[in-house]
Formats: C-alpha cells, sequence, structure tokens
C-alpha cells in the first residue's frame, strides 16, 4: 500500500522531477499545480506543509506534473493567465500574453486621455486586430469606458476564447468580434481611431531556436509569418492609413532587433515620425505611428 506524503515531501519530489527535466521555475511551478490540484492558494500550501494528501489528490498532481516535465506551459495546464491586473482564460488556440504586450495597453490609455481634453464627448473606436485571448481588447474596454472597440482574429478558435474573456468582465456589449485576415473584412467597417496589433513577428527560421514551451506548444499562426517575421508590418503599413481617422494611431509589438527593420519600411508621407517604447530591458518593443492628419 502507498504511503501517504504531506505537501512538504510531495513539493520536494516534484520539483526535483520538473528539475530533471529542465523545466524553468521548477519550484514555483511545482507549488503553482499543487495548489491547482488542491484548489487553494500557494500560502495554503506554506502553512500546511504537514498535511498529508489524499490518493486523489497525488494521482491529479502526478498528471499535473507529468505535463508540465513534457515541456507543456503551466498556463495551459492551468487555463489562465494575469494580464494587465485581470485574469484570463488562455488555451493552445491562443498565445500566452506576456508582460511586454502591456506597452500597448498602457500607450493606448495614455493617448485617449490626451486627445479627451480636447474631446470631451468622444468615444475612441479601438481596433486589436489578432486579439487571440482578448487580452489586449478587454484590457482596454475595462480601462476607458468610452471607448469601443473590435477584438479581430484570423482563427475561429481563438476568437471564442476571446468573447469568454470578454463575458467574464461585463463586456460583451462593448466588444465587437470579426473574423479577419489582419484589416481584410474592415472594408465597411468604420475608420478607428487607434489600430493595435501584436501581430506574428518570429522569423520561421528562428521557430527551432525556442523555448520549447513556445516552439512546441504554442499556435504556429500566431507566432510567425513563415517567412522573414516582416510580412505582418508590411501590410499594417499600407493598409492601416485607409481605415484611420486623420490623427489615428497604429500602435505594434515588434520583436527583438527589428526596430531598425521596421521603421525602414515606414511611409514618411503616411505616417509622423515613429515612437519606439522600450521594455524593462531597455528593448524597443513597441511601434507607435501617428497617422498624417
Amino acid at each position: 500500500m502507498r504511503r501517504s506524503l504531506t505537501i512538504a515531501e510531495m513539493l520536494r519530489l516534484a520539483t526535483e522531477n520538473l528539475r530533471g527535466a529542465n523545466v524553468p521555475n521548477d519550484v514555483l511551478d511545482a507549488q503553482t499545480l499543487l495548489a491547482e490540484a488542491l484548489g487553494c492558494d500557494r500560502t495554503y500550501l506554506i502553512v500546511n506543509f504537514n498535511q498529508e494528501l489524499s490518493a486523489e489528490t497525488l494521482e491529479k498532481y502526478e498528471r499535473l506534473i507529468t505535463r508540465r516535465a513534457s515541456g507543456e506551459p503551466l498556463q495551459y495546464i492551468t487555463g489562465h493567465q494575469e494580464f494587465f491586473g485581470l485574469e484570463f482564460e488562455v488555451t493552445p488556440d491562443v498565445l500566452i500574453p506576456r508582460p511586454e504586450t502591456e506597452l500597448i495597453v498602457e500607450e493606448t490609455i495614455r493617448l485617449v486621455q490626451v486627445m479627451a481634453v480636447s474631446e470631451t464627448e468622444w468615444r475612441p473606436l479601438i481596433v486589436d486586430l489578432g486579439t487571440g485571448s482578448g487580452c489586449i481588447a478587454v484590457a482596454l474596454a475595462r480601462e476607458v469606458n468610452r471607448a469601443r472597440v473590435i477584438a479581430s482574429d484570423i482563427s475561429l478558435a481563438a476568437l471564442q476564447v476571446a468573447r469568454r474573456n470578454a463575458a467574464r468582465y461585463g463586456l460583451l456589449e462593448r466588444i465587437g468580434f470579426m473574423a479577419s485576415d489582419l484589416l481584410g473584412a474592415f472594408a465597411e467597417a468604420p475608420c478607428a481611431d487607434f489600430i493595435i496589433s501584436n501581430p506574428p513577428y518570429i522569423v520561421e527560421r528562428d521557430l527551432d531556436t525556442l523555448q520549447r514551451e513556445v516552439r512546441d506548444w504554442e499556435p504556429r499562426l500566431a507566432l510567425t509569418d513563415f517567412g522573414d517575421g516582416l510580412n505582418f508590418y508590411r501590410r499594417l503599413l499600407s493598409a492601416a492609413p485607409a481605415r484611420l481617422h486623420p490623427g489615428g494611431f497604429l500602435i505594434c509589438e515588434i520583436g527583438y532587433m527589428q526596430a531598425e527593420a521596421i521603421t525602414a519600411l515606414i511611409d514618411g508621407r503616411l505616417w509622423d515620425e515613429p515612437r519606439l517604447l522600450t521594455d524593462l530591458q531597455g528593448i524597443p518593443r513597441t511601434l507607435v505611428l501617428r497617422r498624417i492628419s
């Protein structure tokens, strides 16, 4: 008969398992998954470290640890990820939201506040292209009360996830959803004040160099353009001016070391001087462009 194990003992064994499988953050992941198996928070594990675990909990936990040891991202196992202080459902149909993408939300909020000073009745229209989980669209709809938001994606499965996340925060009346390959379906839509996007920008030949959690699990359609990583920027820079009001903004996340190549694509007859926002490591990660009035 199998001996019962305590929380502390099981965490030690699970951490060793994850470390042997070269899983980053092995201690934290072991704790997070045990909290998931128990339906508690990590503080409970610390306070009750001598509690014995039931056979049912042990079996459930071992299944979760096996999945994580195989490289499956923690967020896909737990089914959620925090972004801009909000909890989002994530599935293998969508990219896992990342902290650097919050720069898009922060800059959009700042620009709305600046522009709203002179236009008190203004209701900005924000279009989020490649919405994925809907994290950007939902965060902006929550933070900019007067905004109208359209969340778009080529993936119908991703749109379903985004819709559920919008419903979670009571935003289905504020966010519209549209299946579209970038701006392809927007010919009859009204012009926007903001077009924002975190497009696929990884160079195809670099896919094999990515962490296995990304390479083997996240949707490739959302990771790469299956080319040089610049195709979506070429298309956006060409199509966005016709879908923006004069003075409207295009705000995009960009990949590591892409700033020079992308800014070289900008037509100065259509756009004001570009601005690049850096992440906490000082790396340019967000491009901000304003359509010439």
